[in-house]
């Protein structure tokens, strides 16, 4: 296995899922790569104020600003699922995007909701148990 495939299964492993793009980056820019997992590093993994539960609300909250597009569902919905596997409760995910709504507009209250759903639907199916 060449040092570019290390990269993308550890961009892959980090994120989650395998993201194509990823792994195209990962072949043709190993040194960004590099410098993203560092970024990572740095930001996620490293003791800081917000544990990783904190960390994937704030990815929610941004990807729900940032507005609905074909491309920012399913990296939201993975977002989503990763919250609620690490106990995000869906109530406190829905009061996140609620305060949004006076900055940013009830677009992205609904829109988040509709992410988290599907996401629900999507861990149920893989056998996760929602929280009481």
């Amino acid at each position: 296995m060449s040092d570019k495939e290390d990269l993308a299964k550890t961009f892959a492993a980090r994120r989650g899922k395998v993201y194509p793009a990823h792994s195209w980056l990962a072949e043709k820019f190993p040194d960004y790569v590099e410098v993203m997992l560092e970024l990572d590093e740095v930001i996620r993994r490293r003791p800081r104020r917000y544990d990783e539960r904190m960390h994937e609300l704030f990815h929610i909250v941004a990807l729900a600003v940032k507005g609905s597009n074909f491309h920012n569902q399913p990296h939201l919905r993975a977002h989503l699922k990763k919250g609620l596997q690490l106990g995000l409760h869906p109530e406190e995910i829905g009061e996140a995007l609620m305060v949004c709504v006076n900055p940013t507009g009830a677009a992205t209250l609904t829109y988040g909701i509709t992410c988290m759903l599907e996401a629900i639907e999507e861990l149920k199916a893989e056998g996760w148990v929602e929280p009481a």
